[in-house]
């Protein structure tokens, strides 16, 4: 299990803390392979995904490892699920890259039970703000006001993604009951070069972040 754009073994990030035992969502799950690996792990894995066309990969892995665990399709801003029944909320570059936050966090702070955590990949507001669309990739100068940061769309052939600024982040994690314990801004340095990044952009991220992987913490409800 490894972690964003240079994938970081969660054994080095140590990010998710022990599954064995508790119930977790992933968020955007894909084909599963993270759920899979926790299922192995010792927890109770739900899978959730938008798109019926990756859960019905994840149902064919599942065939063929003869694995088992509930693969639900929905958005994250409207999770059909019960409040407090996960102890553990997760994706990797998945559902909160391109849901919105505004709604999906108050989401996961509803099915979060006390102690329990959200932990997820997306793209660092810095990403966003030195991006350049026509040149597609990464820029020395700013290309975009911080402080509207939410909904992004740079073309009509790309998906819409969402951030926000830090403080944003911040604010919204704190009205749904939510508290920072980590956030990791990864650099290139001394990592090869990732498969999602050109050398430009890995070049760049020597000296900035383009990447966030937040740890926050259910306190209240």
């Amino acid at each position: 299990m490894s972690w964003g754009l240079w994938r970081i073994p969660d054994s080095e990030l140590r990010l998710l803390g022990p599954v064995r035992g508790k119930d977790v969502l992933e968020l955007g799950c894909g084909a599963a392979r993270w759920s899979e690996a926790l299922r192995r792990k010792g927890a109770r894995v739900v899978g959730l995904d938008l798109s019926g066309a990756q859960l019905r990969k994840a149902r064919q892995l599942q065939a063929a490892r003869a694995a088992r665990f509930p693969l639900l399709r929905s958005a994250a801003e409207r999770l059909p699920l019960r409040d407090r029944s996960f102890d553990l909320v997760f994706c990797d570059w998945g559902a909160l890259t391109f849901a919105d936050p505004r709604r999906a966090i108050p989401e996961v702070g509803r099915v979060l039970r006390p102690g329990g955590h959200l932990v997820f990949a997306a793209a660092s507001p810095f990403r966003h703000v030195t991006f350049g669309a026509r040149q597609d990739r990464q820029l020395r100068q700013l290309q975009r006001r911080y402080f509207d940061l939410h909904r992004i769309e740079y073309s009509r052939r790309e998906p819409v993604e969402y951030t926000l600024p830090y403080g944003g982040w911040i604010q919204l994690f704190a009205r749904s009951g939510l508290t920072v314990e980590r956030l990791v801004e990864p650099s290139s340095t001394g990592r090869k070069r990732s498969r999602y990044l050109s050398k430009s952009d890995h070049a760049f991220a020597r000296s900035w972040p383009i990447e966030a992987l937040w740890r926050v913490r259910k306190t209240a409800p």
